[in-house]
Formats: C-alpha cells, structure tokens, sequence
C-alpha cells in the first residue's frame, strides 16, 4: 500500500474521509512526523489506535504517551494537542464517532445511563487497536458489513471497559 511506503520512506501523509455504509462516522490514518496539532476540540469522540512511533497527546490532565497497541481516547469538547514523542513520528487510525453512534451503541449494550464518556484519556489494548485498523481496512475494501461489526465491536469493548456517565 503506498501510504506503508511513504511511512517507511519517512514521509507524512494523511487520509481523512468517510464512508457512506458509516454513517456517524469520519477515519483518519496518517503518518506525521513534524506536524502538530494545536490546540482544538471535536464536536465527537476520538478512537485512535496508535500503529507506530509514539504520539504525544496534550490533555487536560497533562502529557499522554502513546506507542504502538495504544488507544487514545477523548470525549466530545476535550480541547487537545498532537505531535510526534519521538524523531520518526507516529503513525495512526482514528475513528471519530459521532455522538449519535456512540449513544446507539451505549444503547445496543446496555449498563451505561446518561451521555457516555470515557473515563481514561488512553489504554493498552493491541487487541481494540487492531480491530480498529481492521474498521479502516474493511471500509476502504468496501465491506460494509465487516466495518459495521468491526466498528461496533470496538466501541463496545471501549464503553464496557472504559466509561461511564459524563
């Protein structure tokens, strides 16, 4: 795949969209080496699986670290900062559920009253990290199914594991 080669190469490169089987939803995987984020909030929640390298994530409650097999997790109008933690970058897949799908899922799931939040900023979870590469994947395959499942599966083992009411 060439976003693999430019990673590889050293290269940044990004892709941000969304598929029209997800509705709710926007992906972005990227690769960034010297690009930052300033500061910024989404009207959604963040998902992101980082792949490679380590991401520094700028919180409210101070610096996060994230390698490879981590979970980055935000809630709706977190503000927040991004860049790379080490020389090479970070490589990442981001899902940015709405709130709408994350209320759907809370609901399919049961146990979570109210608006659900995460209630930790990140995890070390290969698993949730490779289902979420696997959302990314089957969307840009066309699978609609497996990227529904996949998706769903993934926010569901978030919310069990890692939220509560906001």
């Amino acid at each position: 795949m060439a976003d693999r080669a430019q990673e590889a190469a050293g290269r940044e490169w990004a892709r941000h969209w969304q598929y029209a089987e997800l509705p709710g939803l926007d992906l972005l995987r990227a690769h960034y080496v010297r690009h930052t984020f300033p500061r910024h909030a989404h009207d959604g929640y963040v998902i992101a699986a980082v792949t490679g390298g380590v991401e520094e994530v700028g919180l409210p409650g101070g610096i996060v670290r994230a390698g490879p097999g981590s979970v980055v997790l935000i809630n709706p109008e977190v503000a927040h900062t991004a860049r790379a933690g080490v020389p090479e970058g970070w490589a990442y897949a981001t899902l940015y559920p709405s709130r709408e799908l994350i209320a759907e899922v809370a609901a399919e799931i049961g146990g979570l009253r109210g608006t659900p939040g995460f209630t930790t900023d990140h995890v070390t979870d290969p698993h949730t990290s490779y289902v979420i590469t696997e959302v990314h994947r089957a969307a840009e395959e066309g699978n609609a199914l497996a990227a529904d499942t996949l998706l769903r599966g993934a926010v569901a083992r978030m919310l069990t594991r890692h939220a509560g009411p906001l």
